[in-house]
């Protein structure tokens, strides 16, 4: 009789343990209140707001790199326009003057600010890109080294100053550079459907072999990474023609791609001298000034754009951390079904172990009969 005494004591004393605990979890969810360990979804949900706060942080990212750019290039186009102005006006007097002799001076002045020009857009660079020559965003997609013993990255080549609708490439589509070291010459070739359209070969002015170096080919507009202890070599690379990528969301289609228009006199039409048809030149230069204002109006409205975005990403990412740093204190009516069916089944529990107790007790006072 006594031991059955002391089982059915240690048996309530359990079980109103529980009914305790049961208690407390059913007053905490009747609060509204959700901690991490009553609701795995709540866990679930803030793992996914802080990827979606990381995910908005490298967008933002992203297009703070292409907002720079633009405002990089737009100076640039201001510069070049400069430039134009500057060689409008001395065609202007070189149609005014009568004497050959200011003729010829004139038409001599034209060309050395043309001759500027052309080296200021080959200088014009940014983040180690060349902006002014329209191809900034050209990437390397493949590296193939045909002979010696040097080894070349994706990385090692830099073809931001490629011109590429110049020597007849479509955006997007696919050409090839192939460079060539033999002692101190060094060679670059532009492939384009298997044929060779243009080469440029420069003299290295001294013998780097402990360190690496950089070969640049300005009139192609690249630049070759050259590792340490290269020797003769000769590699290939397969670069395709792509536009500027720049990305808004996470969306399919929530991005934009474009390129950047290149500024060479050439590809702009500038005349290379004035002596034969000056009348025609200053035409033409009043029409590349209208074009050059049409791009820093369409640069404008691209860098609006982009600013807004930009600003609505940060006002969402702010909200986001927000939100994620107060998850267990805030209500979640998407979770509402949860609690209740939680609430429900915790009610049951705590009436059933509290029938057993009623039960027990009456046996207790049974047993001191």
């Amino acid at each position: 009789m006594k031991m059955m005494k002391i089982a059915s004591f240690f048996i309530s004393r359990e079980i109103s343990k529980n009914v305790e605990d049961l208690k407390r979890i059913q007053n905490r969810l009747s609060s509204g209140k959700i901690l991490p360990q009553d609701s795995p979804s709540s866990l679930s949900l803030s793992r996914s707001i802080n990827l979606k706060v990381e995910s908005l942080e490298f967008i933002s990212q992203h297009i703070t790199k292409t907002i720079t750019t633009l405002q990089k290039y737009e100076s640039v186009v201001q510069d070049v326009s400069s430039f134009v102005a500057k060689m409008k006006s001395i065609v202007e007097r070189a149609l005014q003057t009568e004497d050959n002799q200011e003729f010829y001076e004139l038409a001599n002045a034209y060309e050395e600010t043309l001759s500027a020009l052309q080296e200021f857009i080959k200088k014009s660079t940014f983040l180690s890109k060349t902006l002014a020559r329209g191809g900034f965003s050209n990437s390397v997609l493949a590296v193939e080294v045909i002979s010696g013993q040097a080894e070349f990255f994706p990385t090692s080549l830099d073809v931001s100053g490629l011109n590429f609708k110049k020597y007849g490439i479509g955006e997007g589509e696919k050409f090839e550079v192939q460079i060539q070291r033999s002692g101190d010459t060094i060679q670059a070739t532009l492939f384009v459907n298997g044929s060779a359209v243009f080469s440029e070969t420069k003299n290295l002015a001294f013998k780097p072999s402990d360190m690496p170096f950089f070969a640049d080919f300005e009139e192609l507009g690249i630049r070759l990474r050259v590792p340490q202890n290269s020797g003769d070599f000769e590699v290939k690379f397969k670069v395709s023609a792509d536009p500027i990528l720049t990305i808004f969301g996470d969306g399919l289609h929530d991005e934009e791609r474009f390129f950047l228009p290149s500024l060479e006199p050439d590809f702009l039409g500038i005349p290379s001298d004035i002596k034969a048809e000056p009348e025609k030149a200053l035409g033409i230069l009043e029409s590349v000034l209208s074009q050059l204002s049409q791009i820093r109006a369409g640069v404008g409205e691209k860098l609006s754009k982009f600013n807004q975005r930009n600003d609505l990403n940060d006002i969402v990412r702010a909200k986001l951390k927000i939100i994620s740093s107060s998850i267990e204190e805030t209500d979640f009516s998407s979770e509402s079904i949860l609690l209740s069916l939680k609430q429900v089944m915790l009610s049951a529990n705590i009436s059933n172990a509290q029938r057993a107790i009623d039960l027990l007790k009456e046996g207790f006072s049974i047993l001191r009969r």
